[in-house]
């Protein structure tokens, strides 16, 4: 059952770029992990702003797409969690956690409904 709509998508989105880069301060990350959180909270709101959405400001990537690189990220960190971080637990689990959360909000979103292509 999709339940996010393609605009409560885009907010999250914007919540979640806000969650990476604070993660590091409020988690006491380490420093590979606080510099991956930052990494991906500058692409995460590079690619927010590139969507063909009404959160997007530059419509150039297609909503589908979108979800796509988003369900490739959220399978990596998971991946990235068990590997990378194993033997750092708050790393480990935030990785996790945060992997799991991104793939739920892939799962439950409706992609079918994205804004028409503007050339």
């Amino acid at each position: 059952m999709k339940m996010i709509s393609p605009k409560f998508h885009a907010v999250l989105d914007y919540l979640l770029v806000m969650l990476l880069l604070a993660s590091p301060d409020v988690f006491g990350l380490s420093k590979t992990a606080s510099t991956l959180a930052y990494a991906l909270g500058i692409i995460h709101f590079l690619l927010t702003i590139s969507t063909n959405f009404s959160g997007g400001i530059f419509k150039i990537i297609n909503l589908k797409l979108h979800g796509l690189i988003e369900f490739f990220v959220s399978v990596i960190l998971v991946i990235l969690a068990f590997t990378l971080f194993k033997g750092n637990l708050v790393d480990e689990i935030f990785y996790a956690c945060l992997g799991l959360l991104i793939l739920i909000i892939f799962i439950l979103t409706d992609y079918k409904r994205s804004l028409p292509v503007i050339l």
